[in-house]
């Protein structure tokens, strides 16, 4: 019986250490700008945000729709999106467009597949089963979440 739980105690840590050591994680800038996800050899692999606080306040006007369908075990993690209140300037064509923080909950499994529609205003955050539908409208963000 004390090796069995010798051995469940080194599977444990095993399997809590070797997540640590797959994903190097791109230090945060401290001011809103240009923000990296993890990278391996100068290629970037995604652009989500693995912080524990966003480099600026969250944004706070957000509706969360159907709490019920989210994952049960379901982790915090911040994004950013298109801010709702930015004005639309013809001027700054070239400019990209402001970003938010906000903060959505999602499996903790990490095996997602981003889709970005209408220039950023529309992303879908799928896991499988479980999917997070972020939505830009004018003046406040929707998350929607889908089972």
């Amino acid at each position: 019986m004390k090796r069995l739980t010798q051995l469940a105690g080194i599977c444990l840590a095993v399997c809590i250490a070797a997540p640590a050591h797959a994903v190097d994680l791109t230090p945060i800038p401290a001011v809103p700008g240009v923000v990296f996800g993890p990278s391996v050899g100068g290629h970037v692999l995604d652009s989500a945000v693995y912080v524990d606080a966003a480099p600026e306040p969250l944004f706070t006007c957000v509706k969360y729709v159907d709490k019920r369908e989210m994952h049960p075990c379901a982790v915090p993690k911040i994004i950013r999106v298109n801010d709702p209140c930015a004005v639309d300037d013809p001027c700054n064509c070239c400019e990209p467009p402001k970003c938010v923080y906000i903060l959505i909950c999602v499996p903790p499994c990490g095996c997602e597949q981003v889709r970005c529609r209408r220039e950023g205003d529309r992303v879908r955050y799928d896991y499988g089963k479980y999917a997070v539908d972020v939505r830009v409208k004018k003046g406040r963000i929707v998350v929607d979440y889908q089972n």
